[in-house]
């Protein structure tokens, strides 16, 4: 297959990235009988990394969690929980990384600010308890009292040693907010004396994540992913719970959105730069320039993609602002002069939506989105409905731009809508239904069912969406000399995302002693 052809052809590429994501479970399955688990457990985070960002036809990977399970008898005492004895209004949220932008960073931090019935503690895998507090400072100030722990180590398994010793069983449930490679939980939850139930917040619901084994409920920011979910990941939707998205509170966002007097129409879109990048069937960019183009009194705000980030450098244009990634105070100060939000293309944000619809900002979705893509049922009554084409998307854009009595009609039965359904208070009412659930559960870990692969469009959308580039032979260093011949065996075929070594580099791997 030439490397060419897999860059042109989605289904070519899913297939190429299936292929090597299946080789790596073995190698992963070599370090382990070669009992390197440090390198054992790198190795299965290089593979969730890559079945995350070159999407390779899976959504789990039931051996790769055996092998987390298998790792955890072999490196923690047996039996070091102590069984939880009575409630204690206590949350343990664990992520890897939290950052100061970006929608599943919100989602932790407004669960803290939302709920003040429990006692809050952050627990990062990956960041400094500095670096830590930092970002809760943030996003929290002064006035949320909330216990900050750090994990990170150089090595993963003095990290999982580090979890291991938290009083796991002293909380009502810990909730993963966790990156869709993280491998730390894995190993420390698979334990059978944990009894504290576990919830995993879906925030990257469109693609390949660890988790399913010890997730004991599963937190869907869309309603939709229930029944996905049940078939791609055999999640039964009895362990699935509906959660909103929390935004700030309605009175503040009405508080805030005071009026603006202008001659020009500010259109918005928000998401991180690679959601934009184009494809077969999708260009946003393209079509932003032919609306400025088209309407001389809009300007067109567009914030997450750098004006120096190559697909944006051709479609320059004078009233298409590229601002970056920005603080939420600035993006605040943005959405307060916009008339209009642009859902973007192909894969939307939908924190930022919501965050505009609660400000009675009208939205206007893209058009024929796949289902994986879908936040919303079509729904008529509160002009809440997804383009079929491109034609039908731009008349509606185009209604929106140019008749205000239209703007101020979709703003309302929008708001009204987004109100009923994402609002703070529905979020509160639906948090205190989790912790009725919550109450009645215990903690299991959960053999996985064999894992399907999947071909259709959603996926071939996936796999052009985001590509990076990792070392093959990275954390297989250290193998026998039988165990660097196997993992050399399966750089055949080649895929376009894999860095390989040079004849040179493969030779000094192999001399290297064991």
């Amino acid at each position: 297959m030439a490397e060419k052809d897999v860059h042109n052809d989605p289904e070519k590429a899913l297939y190429s990235n299936k292929v090597y994501f299946e080789s790596c479970i073995r190698i992963a399955q070599k370090l382990f009988e070669e009992k390197l688990y440090e390198d054992c457990i790198n190795y299965i985070e290089k593979t969730a990394s890559f079945g995350w960002f070159n999407f390779s036809g899976y959504y789990k990977s039931g051996p790769l969690e055996v092998l987390l399970a298998k790792i955890q008898q072999k490196i923690l005492p047996p039996a070091s929980h102590q069984k939880k004895q009575k409630k204690t209004n206590k949350i343990l949220h664990i992520c890897s990384i939290v950052y100061t932008s970006g929608g599943h960073s919100k989602l932790l931090y407004n669960w803290i600010k939302n709920d003040s019935s429990k006692k809050h503690t952050i627990l990062s895998t990956r960041l400094s308890l500095e670096e830590l507090t930092e970002i809760s400072h943030f996003y929290l100030a002064d006035h949320i009292d909330a216990e900050h722990i750090s994990v990170k180590s150089p090595s993963k398994i003095e990290s999982a040693k580090l979890l291991n010793r938290q009083l796991l069983n002293g909380y009502d449930a810990i909730a993963l907010h966790i990156h869709p490679d993280e491998t730390i939980t894995n190993i420390v939850l698979s334990q059978k004396d944990i009894t504290t139930p576990v919830c995993f917040i879906n925030h990257a619901d469109h693609v390949f994540w660890l988790g399913t084994s010890v997730a004991d409920i599963v937190l869907q920011i869309r309603e939709s992913s229930i029944p996905v979910d049940e078939e791609r990941r055999d999640i039964l939707k009895e362990r699935q719970f509906f959660l909103p998205i929390p935004i700030e509170t309605v009175h503040q966002m009405e508080e805030e959105n005071t009026g603006h007097e202008t001659h020009f129409i500010n259109l918005l879109s928000t998401g991180t730069a690679y959601k934009y990048n184009p494809n077969e069937h999708y260009n946003f960019l393209r079509e932003a320039y032919k609306i400025a183009e088209e309407n001389p009194d809009v300007i067109f705000h567009i914030v997450g993609i750098d004006s120096d980030y190559e697909y944006a450098k051709e479609y320059q244009h004078e009233r298409i602002v590229l601002h970056g990634i920005v603080s939420p105070q600035r993006l605040a100060e943005i959405e307060k002069t916009t008339d209009i939000y642009i859902e973007g293309y192909p894969m939307p944000s939908f924190t930022a939506l919501l965050q505009a619809a609660l400000r009675k900002i009208p939205f206007a979705l893209h058009y024929n989105p796949l289902p994986l893509f879908k936040l919303f049922s079509d729904n008529n009554e509160h002009h809440i409905v997804y383009p079929k084409n491109l034609d039908e998307w731009h008349s509606n854009i185009r209604k929106l731009i140019r008749d205000k009595e239209y703007r101020k009609e979709t703003s309302q039965k929008q708001h009204g809508y987004i109100l009923n359904s994402y609002s703070i208070e529905v979020w509160k009412s639906r948090i205190q239904e989790l912790y009725q659930i919550i109450d009645k559960k215990e903690h299991t870990y959960r053999m996985p069912n064999p894992d399907r692969y999947y071909n259709g469009e959603n996926e071939k959308l996936l796999v052009t969406i985001d590509k990076r580039a990792f070392s093959h032979y990275s954390f297989t260093e250290n193998m026998s000399l039988l165990g660097k011949y196997f993992v050399y065996k399966m750089t055949k075929p080649k895929n376009p995302n894999i860095n390989y070594f040079h004849k040179k580099q493969l030779i000094n791997y192999f001399r290297k002693k064991e």
